[in-house]
């Protein structure tokens, strides 16, 4: 048995051995070089029967393509999809004992240079938030040591990070005076799409006070997502989930005062951030 699923409930435990036979199917390139691991619903034990197995592999100079294709045969698969290139980042999908196998192939300059963007660069809304939280979290396969120092780096979550995502969160507050018009027209389509905007960004807002990385794709296990933030409002998944499905007079009730309670949280852990604009735009609501 691989040490790491001793923990693991059988259908993760099945899917991580899926993942290390993958992995070793890539020994033999360059092992000086390699590092593989997992990441995704195998290492939270929350996999089911429709989870795939999300792998990251790296190498210092990806070989062709060609040979990556022999390794996963070597495992048992055939890509079915490809998108990006080697030089920039490759991932492909095939298919293992009926699971779906996603790899993301990168080299190492590449990959630094991506986490680079979240831990020197502070991008608050890039996809790579997604792969410094899987990296951060990931099982090894191969290259342990490499992952371990990469795992460091991302558990040092730069304070500057944060608070670019708040404020980038509260860039584009919620227009409420053209919402009270919008309570007046035939508009239902464009007020759903203002309140789930509007909740994305408290979500991006709240992951940097409790400094976290986040994408709009951690969403859709969000009850897990929210029950890891220390700083939130309370229950603030199901007030989610309720007000989304709300008649937009009342969601929008509900939207203005889960706002001010971010607000609150924000004035309160990043006194410095400026919130005057947000608390202006506040009082133009007037749902009546």
């Amino acid at each position: 048995m691989i040490p790491a699923a001793a923990g693991l409930d059988p259908p993760a435990r099945r899917l991580l051995a899926i993942a290390q036979r993958v992995a070793d199917a890539h020994r033999g390139i360059d092992d000086a070089s390699l590092m593989a691991c997992v990441s995704g619903s195998i290492v939270d034990n929350i996999a089911d029967a429709r989870s795939d197995v999300d792998m990251s592999v790296v190498f210092a100079t990806p070989p062709e393509e060609p040979v990556l294709r022999e390794a996963c045969r070597r495992a048992g698969g055939e890509w079915f999809w490809q998108s990006g290139d080697l030089e920039e980042g490759l991932v492909v999908s095939f298919h293992v004992d009926g699971v779906e196998v996603q790899i993301g192939y990168s080299r190492e300059a590449g990959l630094a240079a991506m986490l680079d963007e979240v831990l020197v660069r502070h991008n608050p809304d890039t996809p790579n938030h997604k792969l410094a939280e899987g990296i951060l979290k990931a099982m090894p396969l191969a290259g342990a040591d490499r992952l371990e120092a990469l795992q460091r780096r991302l558990a040092a979550f730069p304070p500057e990070l944060g608070r670019a995502m708040v404020v980038h969160g509260l860039a584009a507050p919620v227009s409420w005076r053209g919402i009270s018009q919008l309570l007046h027209r035939d508009a239902g389509l464009w007020c759903r799409e203002l309140q789930t905007d509007a909740c994305y960004r408290f979500l991006l807002v709240l992951h940097g006070l409790n400094r976290r990385y986040f994408t709009r794709f951690q969403v859709k296990r969000m009850q897990r997502v929210v029950s890891m933030l220390a700083i939130a409002p309370p229950q603030l998944a199901g007030r989610i989930d309720t007000l989304l499905a709300a008649p937009h007079r009342e969601a929008f009730v509900a939207l203005h005062g889960l706002e001010g309670e971010v607000i609150a949280l924000v004035a309160q852990c990043m006194p410095d951030v400026d919130l005057s604009a947000v608390r202006k735009r506040r009082e133009g609501f007037a749902p009546e």
